[in-house]
C-alpha cells in the first residue's frame, strides 16, 4: 500500500475529503452567527457604545485565546473611533476571571460598560458588583457555564446561543463580533483567531479549521510585522504552535506583575510599528528562554507522585503557571493523561494544577462529577485547569487514576493509536509533501506516528542519542537517549516510534523520523 493510501486509511479518508481539507481557507467557508439573537444583541449594544462614544474596557485573560480576543476587539473598536481601555490581569495577583478590586477601580475611572473576553460565564459575584456600581457588563465567552447564566443582559456563548454544536476559542467569537462591528473580513484579525485554535487544543473541525488555515496562510502572504519577529519567514503550522504561541504565553506564566500581560497583547495591537513590536518580541523571547530552562529542570516533590499505567500525577514546586507546560511535558513523555499541581501563590493550603488528555478521555465529566471537593476548574476534555485543597491532594490523585484507568478500560480498543510503517525510503521529499497535505493537525485530527524497523545492528550512535540512516544520510530515523540506555543484548530488530520531519540545514534537507518512542525484539 502507498504512503497516502495508508494516511487516507489511518484517517478513514477518501480522496474527495483530502481534497476538501487540503483546500486553502477561505472567509467563505465560514459559519457565521449573524442570525443569532444573543450575537445580535452584543453587536448592538457595542455599536451603541460607538455611537455614544461611552467608556468601555475590555477585560480579557493571561493565556493566548484571552490575549487575541482582547486585541482583536480592542483593534476594532478603536478603528470605529472608541478610545477603549484593556486589562489583562496576572494569573498571579487577580487570578483568572473578573476581579472585584478592578470592578471597583473601573467604577472609579468612569467606566459604563465593562468588555469581559475568554472569561465573565462563571463571574457572577463580580459581575453583579459591577452592576450594582451602576455599570453594565457584556460577556463573549467559551468556556463551560453554570447552570444559571451570569447576571447581565449581554452574553455570546457558542453554545448557549445555539451558534455551534462544537467547541470554539473566544477569539473566533470575538472575530465575528469585530467583523459585523466593521462590516467586512480582516486577515490579521483572523490571523488572531486562529492562533487561538492552536493555542486552546480546540477540534479542528468546522469554522475551527478554517481559522486555523487562515492562520498560516495570511502569515505566509502577508508577513505581519509584529510576529514575523517570532517566525520564521515561511511559516508552518509547527511554528505557530511551537514558537509563537508559547512565547506569548510564557509571559503570563512567568511574570507575577498585573502588567506584563498586558505588554503581551499590546504587542498584538500594535501590530504595524515595527520598532516597538521588535522591542516586545525581544523581552518576550528572553523571558520564553527562562521558562525552558525552569520547565526543563523541573521535578516532582519527592513521596508526591502517583502513577498507574492509565495516568500520571505529581506535585511540583514551581510557580503555578509553569504547571501546565510541565504537564504538556509529561503528556508528550508518558502518553497517558497527567495532573500537575503546585501550591498556589497566596493562598496557604491550595494547590492550583493543569491537567492534560489525550484524545478520547472526557476531563470536565471528571471535574463535574467532583465539583464538591475542588475549589474551581474550568477548561475543556483535553486541557483543563484546578484548584483543590492541599490536604486533598491524594483523595484528588486516587479519583483522578481511578477514573482514568476506568476509561481506558472501556476505550482501549475505540481509542488504539494505531502506528503507520514506513521504511527509510519512505522518508522523502514526495511523501512529506503528501503528509504536509493532511495538515494541520490537532485535536481531533492528531498528526500520524509512524513506525520505522530496522536491524539492530544498523545503529549508529551520537552523543546522548541513536540513529538509523540510509547511505546519502537524507533519510533518519533517531532517538534521543544513550543507546546503551534502552539497548538490550541479543535484541535483533531494533523500532522507533514517532512523527516525520523535513530538515533544511544551509539549504540541504533530510528527512527524519523524531521517536518519542524506542524497542527492541
Amino acid at each position: 500500500m502507498s504512503f497516502l493510501a495508508n494516511l487516507l486509511e489511518h484517517y478513514h479518508m477518501t480522496t474527495e475529503d483530502l481534497r476538501v481539507r487540503s483546500t486553502p481557507g477561505s472567509f467563505a467557508d465560514l459559519r457565521l452567527p449573524d442570525e443569532t439573537k444573543d450575537f445580535q444583541a452584543v453587536v448592538r449594544r457595542l455599536s451603541l457604545a460607538v455611537e455614544r462614544k461611552e467608556k468601555v474596557v475590555l477585560y480579557g485573560d493571561y493565556d493566548v485565546d484571552g490575549l487575541t480576543s482582547t486585541a482583536i476587539l480592542k483593534i476594532a473598536l478603536s478603528a470605529l473611533g472608541l478610545d477603549v481601555g484593556f486589562f489583562i490581569p496576572s494569573r498571579y495577583v487577580e487570578g483568572y476571571g473578573l476581579h472585584e478590586s478592578r470592578v471597583k477601580q473601573f467604577h472609579e475611572k468612569g467606566y459604563s460598560l465593562i468588555v469581559l473576553v475568554d472569561n465573565g460565564i462563571r463571574c457572577h459575584e463580580s459581575i453583579a458588583l459591577a452592576r450594582s456600581l451602576g455599570m453594565e457588563v457584556l460577556v463573549v465567552d467559551h468556556h463551560l457555564c453554570d447552570s444559571t447564566l451570569p447576571p447581565c443582559s449581554f452574553v455570546f456563548h457558542h453554545r448557549l446561543s445555539g451558534f455551534l454544536d462544537y467547541d470554539c476559542s473566544a477569539a473566533s467569537l470575538c472575530y465575528f463580533v469585530a467583523r459585523s462591528l466593521l462590516g467586512k473580513d480582516d486577515e490579521y484579525l483572523a490571523f488572531l483567531a486562529g492562533l487561538a485554535v492552536f493555542s486552546d487544543c480546540m477540534p479542528l473541525v468546522g469554522n475551527n479549521l478554517v481559522f486555523a488555515k487562515l492562520a498560516l496562510l495570511f502569515q505566509n502572504r502577508i508577513h505581519f510585522p509584529n510576529v514575523s519577529f517570532l517566525l520564521p519567514e515561511k511559516a508552518s503550522y509547527e511554528d505557530l504552535s511551537f514558537q509563537l504561541i508559547p512565547t506569548l504565553n510564557a509571559v503570563g506564566r512567568m511574570m507575577q506583575d498585573s502588567m506584563s500581560s498586558n505588554k503581551a497583547c499590546w504587542f498584538l495591537i500594535r501590530y504595524q510599528d515595527k520598532v516597538y513590536a521588535h522591542a516586545l518580541s525581544q523581552w518576550m523571547t528572553e523571558i520564553n528562554q527562562k521558562r525552558k530552562s525552569i520547565v526543563k529542570s523541573l521535578l516532582p516533590v519527592e513521596g508526591r507522585t502517583l502513577e498507574t499505567e492509565g495516568g500520571t500525577v505529581v506535585l511540583v514546586d514551581a510557580p503555578s503557571g509553569l504547571a501546565g507546560l510541565y504537564a504538556n511535558r509529561l503528556l508528550r513523555e508518558k502518553g497517558h493523561p497527567v495532573a500537575v499541581l503546585s501550591h498556589a501563590e497566596n493562598q496557604e493550603g491550595t494547590l492550583v494544577g493543569s491537567i492534560r488528555a489525550t484524545e478520547g478521555f472526557h476531563l470536565m465529566d471528571f471535574l463535574s462529577s467532583q465539583k464538591d471537593r475542588l475549589l474551581a476548574f474550568g477548561g475543556h476534555d483535553l486541557a483543563c485547569g484546578v484548584t483543590i485543597k492541599e490536604k486533598d491532594y491524594f483523595q484528588f490523585a486516587t479519583n483522578f487514576l481511578s477514573y482514568l484507568e476506568k476509561a481506558r478500560l472501556e476505550k482501549k480498543e475505540e481509542h488504539k493509536k494505531d502506528n503507520l510503517p514506513l521504511t527509510l525510503e519512505d522518508l522523502n521529499e514526495e511523501n512529506y509533501h503528501t503528509l504536509e497535505m493532511f495538515e494541520p493537525f490537532g485535536s481531533s485530527f492528531p498528526a500520524p506516528a509512524f513506525e520505522l524497523t530496522c536491524s539492530t545492528e544498523d545503529i549508529k550512535e551520537g552523543k546522548n542519542y541513536f540513529f538509523v540512516t540510509d547511505e546519502k544520510k537524507l533519510s533518519k530515523a533517531i532517538f534521543f537517549q544513550p543507546f546503551s540506555a534502552v539497548h538490550h543484548a541479543g535484541a535483533e530488530l531494533s523500532i522507533f516510534t514517532g512523527s516525520f520531519h523535513c530538515n533544511d540545514f544551509h539549504g540541504r534537507k533530510s528527512y527524519v523520523l523524531m521517536a518519542d518512542q524506542y524497542r527492541e525484539e
